[in-house]
C-alpha cells in the first residue's frame, strides 16, 4: 500500500491523516474501510487489506487514526478521553470521507477499537453504511485498560516489547 495524506478539520482541530487505497481502480467494486485496533496503524495491517480485497473483489480504504502511524500525533502527555471512539466515529471518520470524496455507503471492517468505532459510526449514521465486519469490538473502555495501553506504549518505546 502506498500511503497518502489527507488534511481534515475535526472539531476545529487541523489534522493530517495517513491513508491508502486498495484496488482503487475497481470502481464497480464495493468499498470496505479498515479500522485498526488500539495500538495499530495503516502499516500494522500489512498485506491483509490487499489479500482481503483481492479475494472478495473489493476496493479498500485503510487509514491511521489521529495519534497513530504517520497521522498527526497526539500532543505530548495528552490522555485519551473516555469518548475517544465516539469522536472518531462521529467526527473524524465523516471528515475523512468528505476529504476523500467517499460518497457511497462503504462496508466497515474494524478490529478491537476499530470494531467499536465501526459500531458507533453505524449507530450514528445507519443510512451511510452497507454493512459491518467487526472483530473483538468492545462497547466501553475502563480506566484500567487505558492505563495498561499507556504502560504498553512506554515499554514499546523502551524496547521491552
Amino acid at each position: 500500500m502506498t500511503a497518502q495524506f489527507a488534511d481534515v478539520q475535526v472539531r476545529g482541530i487541523p489534522l493530517t491523516l495517513e491513508y491508502a487505497w486498495v484496488n482503487r481502480a475497481r470502481q464497480h467494486a464495493p468499498l470496505v474501510v479498515f479500522l485498526h485496533e488500539g495500538l495499530g496503524s495503516l502499516a500494522m495491517w500489512r498485506d491483509f487489506p490487499q489479500k482481503f480485497c483481492d479475494a472478495a473483489d473489493l476496493r479498500g480504504l485503510v487509514y491511521s487514526r489521529w495519534g497513530y502511524g504517520r497521522s498527526t500525533p497526539r500532543p505530548l502527555g495528552a490522555k485519551w478521553p473516555v469518548e475517544y471512539m465516539h469522536s472518531e466515529a462521529q467526527h473524524t471518520l465523516p471528515a475523512l470521507f468528505q476529504a476523500l470524496a467517499v460518497d457511497e455507503r462503504p462496508w466497515l471492517f474494524g478490529h478491537s477499537d476499530g470494531g467499536s468505532i465501526a459500531l458507533l459510526y453505524a449507530s450514528a449514521y445507519p443510512d451511510r453504511v452497507s454493512g459491518l465486519i467487526v472483530v473483538a469490538p468492545h462497547v466501553f473502555v475502563e480506566e484500567v485498560t487505558i492505563a495498561n495501553i499507556d504502560r504498553a506504549r512506554v515499554a514499546f518505546k523502551a524496547g521491552d516489547l
